[in-house]
């Protein structure tokens, strides 16, 4: 098989008989409700994606599928899997995509001359899974299998070494891994309660807390060749500072940083750029790979995307008393909706209105904390609305936090996902 990367999650595997599969085609900077962008300008376009057999989309996540510009032939196949709340078929179907191929959790189906199987998350959450009562509710893995070579393209499903020991035993031999290397979020960057030098110090232990977890699982599969594959963005627009807090590094930094690891000599670690294609046959790049220039990404997002503008900065500031009263019409359905999934709030949760005023969403039971939230009244009226989603808009990092103490609750920001009218 050959791999063709574009840019994140993107890329096109083809079979050496020539059967293409398109992955989670996001091309155009500005989602997460306008702030994450490419790190250096696309010369893709959605028009140039065309020419494949069947689209494989992950999840619902706009870095995956973006909604915006997934505009592709009706006739052509979409690879979904079938598992839990599906709210991605429902999206699909809405915009006139019927032609899905919807695959079960850990079933094989055969597509042409390739095998795929899909997977439903692995785990919960890789680092808070013990903490955490809903967890990840809609990624997924997939494994193809073709010319007697087996590729594992996890996206944003990252698994745990368990998992990754039924992989292993599963497939016996992984040619090529492609596994997130990032921890895409809002932490430490958004969280107020740290001050500038401990967001950057969590920003470091973060990034060696993913690799090093990456490493392990790396240990496990031994794969042949690793390409750190998904999670590749940066933020623009007036949020651009965050940057310097992401926990987030590139594709270069990653491999450099598993290349110390003396546990993984056996394996080739590959990264690509826009249009690059690894030949897995042949175990070489199909053209020179030209490292990441970061005073380059600087000078892009200095220059160029920071001026960026979001969707929501060009509404008008909302009513604050009828902004008030869909507040309370959506906590009531919120406080519905978490005792129908069980759903019990350690942390007190309150939004800060105008005027620095407080208001409550949630009161905790056995409480732990509390965690305040700040958000541009105009984003938060889209999201009471459903025109926006409060998990965009927290990813995005448009939502700023304070919380005392600093102590990550997972229910709290999954249940917000449900906070609407």
């Amino acid at each position: 098989m050959k791999i063709k990367f574009i840019s994140n999650a993107c890329a096109i595997f083809e079979s050496d008989k020539g059967t293409k599969i398109l992955s989670d085609p996001w091309i155009v900077n500005g989602v997460f409700e306008g702030s994450w962008c490419h790190f250096h300008k696309l010369e893709t376009k959605i028009e140039d994606l065309q020419d494949v057999d069947a689209i494989y989309v992950s999840h619902i996540h706009p870095d995956h599928y973006d909604e915006r510009f997934f505009d592709f032939s009706r006739e052509i196949p979409i690879i979904v899997l079938d598992h839990g709340l599906n709210f991605l078929h429902k999206k699909l179907i809405e915009k006139g995509y019927k032609n899905l191929i919807k695959v079960k959790d850990k079933q094989t189906i055969n597509f042409k001359d390739i095998k795929i199987s899909l997977f439903a998350p692995f785990v919960k959450h890789v680092f808070f899974g013990n903490n955490t009562k809903i967890g990840n509710l809609i990624d997924s893995a997939i494994v193809l299998e073709s010319d007697n070579q087996v590729v594992f393209n996890a996206n944003d499903n990252n698994p745990d070494n368990l998992s990754c020991e039924l992989l292993k035993e599963r497939f016996e031999k992984i040619d090529l891994a492609m596994i997130n290397y990032n921890n895409a979020g809002p932490y430490p960057s958004c969280f107020n309660n740290l001050t500038d030098e401990e967001k950057l110090k969590e920003h470091q232990s973060n990034l060696k807390r993913n690799i090093d977890f990456l490493a392990s699982n790396l240990e496990i599969l031994q794969p042949k060749f690793f390409l750190p594959f998904a999670g590749a963005y940066v933020i623009g627009g007036k949020l651009h500072y965050k940057n310097n807090y992401l926990g987030t590094t590139t594709w270069d930094d990653c491999i450099e940083r598993l290349q110390l690891n003396n546990s993984l000599k056996r394996i080739d670690f590959i990264a690509l750029r826009e249009k690059d294609i690894f030949d897995i046959t042949n175990k070489k790049l199909l053209q020179e790979y030209i490292p990441i220039n970061n005073m380059e990404v600087n000078s892009y997002i200095k220059e160029e995307l920071s001026k960026l503008i979001y969707p929501y900065e060009e509404d008008d500031y909302p009513s604050i008393k009828t902004l008030k009263n869909d507040l309370e019409t959506s906590k009531s359905k919120l406080e519905e909706r978490m005792e129908k999934i069980k759903i019990v709030p350690d942390m007190d949760l309150n939004l800060e209105l105008d005027n620095e005023e407080l208001w409550n969403v949630v009161k905790a039971k056995n409480k732990k904390g509390v965690l305040n939230c700040k958000i541009d009244l105009r984003l938060l009226r889209r999201i009471i609305d459903r025109k926006s989603h409060w998990n965009n808009a927290e990813i995005g990092c448009h939502i700023e936090f304070y919380r005392t103490p600093n102590y990550y609750s997972p229910d709290i920001h999954t249940m917000m996902q449900f906070f609407h009218l």
